[in-house]
């Protein structure tokens, strides 16, 4: 018969099996997609949101163009965003789901600005005058249409998968197989860093991505300091090696790989919400 102890023992390792954070196929998955990142040049969690949005992109493309939420939400954005809207060239067979998706759209927007254009009139000086000092209430239809958009979907999308990204880098970076690929990267760019930092701030591993950050770093300023002394007249005649090209990485680390961030300042407002739900058509 089983005692006490060997109950409570089991009782024991059940509860910790259930609160201890499952390595899930998601985040095994994750662990190679960014192993495999730190081979390529630049910024991995960059590489990966650039992956991420063109396989995205694509399956929306192939599978989503007709489903209805999916168009709901593409209108309350009005499309995608000026970065994702032209990743869409880059993916094979889009012109059709492009063009159904930007029809639908632009039809929208010439009933606005059809309009617009019948109901428009000069104003007078005190028109202009008074609309100054107590701004109309109304814009027109057109820009009223553009200024309520929500933010784009894709941009949504990315933002949670950073987030999922520099959660697992925080979470794998003391393993040895990871570790040793972190270091052989270029480490992250300033806004990941800065973005681990602060979902991270209080991670028992964040001191070793910080140490490991700083070792990257500290090689490319030496490389730049290179550069800049081998472009001086007087040593012109010496050989560039590996850091002829560090005036480009440098800007992947301080600005992150071209493309794979969108602009600071974020317009709109969530898909999810309130008064931005992708269900409200806003034809």
């Amino acid at each position: 018969m089983e005692s006490s102890v060997g109950r409570f023992g089991r009782i024991v390792q059940k509860v910790t099996a259930a609160v201890r954070p499952a390595r899930s196929d998601a985040k095994f998955v994750m662990y190679y997609e960014l192993l495999a990142a730190f081979k390529e040049p630049g910024c991995p969690v960059c590489a990966r949101l650039e992956q991420g949005s063109l396989r995205a992109l694509d399956e929306l493309l192939y599978e989503q163009v007709t489903d209805p939420v999916t168009r709901a939400r593409l209108l309350a954005s009005r499309g995608f965003c000026n970065r994702h809207a032209w990743v869409l060239p880059r993916i094979q067979n889009s012109r059709l789901g492009t063009a159904v998706i930007y029809h639908h759209l632009l039809t929208s927007a010439l009933e606005r600005v059809t309009a617009d254009g019948t109901r428009l009139r000069p104003r007078s000086w005190w028109q202009r005058l008074s609309e100054r000092i107590a701004p109309r209430a109304e814009p027109l239809a057109l820009v009223g249409w553009w200024n309520m958009r929500t933010q784009c979907p894709l941009c949504v999308r990315s933002q949670q998968s950073e987030r999922d990204h520099l959660a697992a880098m925080l979470g794998f970076v003391q393993e040895e197989e990871f570790l040793e690929g972190l270091r052989a990267s270029a480490g992250l760019c300033l806004q990941h860093l800065c973005h681990a930092m602060t979902i991270g701030r209080d991670h028992p591993n964040l001191r070793v991505l910080l140490s490991v950050q700083a070792d990257r770093w500290s090689g490319l300023v030496g490389e730049l300091t290179e550069f800049i002394r081998k472009n001086d007249y007087r040593f012109a005649t010496e050989p560039m090696g590996g850091e002829g090209d560090s005036w480009q990485r440098v800007l992947d680390a301080m600005a992150g790989r071209a493309g794979a961030i969108g602009p600071d300042a974020r317009n709109g407002t969530s898909p999810d919400a309130p008064g931005g739900a992708a269900s409200d058509e806003r034809k």
